[in-house]
């Protein structure tokens, strides 16, 4: 196992659960306040991406953030050095 899932899941109930659950983005989320980034699926990945990336133990990479509006559409986000 690269990461216990019991810490993985904290990281991501703190990270992403809680600040976006039910939320209004561009009312509970600095980053897409009005006249700053429109949230976007594409912009909510990269923004997942920092949030969970920085609480991850040095030895995990992250390999990719999903960000799915339905069973059809989403946005993948592979990370700053995707290319």
């Amino acid at each position: 196992m690269v990461l216990d899932l019991a810490d993985f899941d904290e990281i991501l109930r703190d990270e992403v659960m809680t600040p976006f659950d039910h939320q209004h983005m561009n009312h509970a989320i600095a980053e897409f306040a009005y006249g700053k980034a429109i949230p976007t699926a594409e912009a909510i990945a990269v923004h997942v991406w920092r949030r969970v990336e920085k609480r991850l133990p040095s030895n995990v990479t992250l390999q990719r953030v999903r960000i799915r509006e339905d069973r059809t559409l989403h946005a993948d986000y592979f990370g700053p050095d995707a290319g």
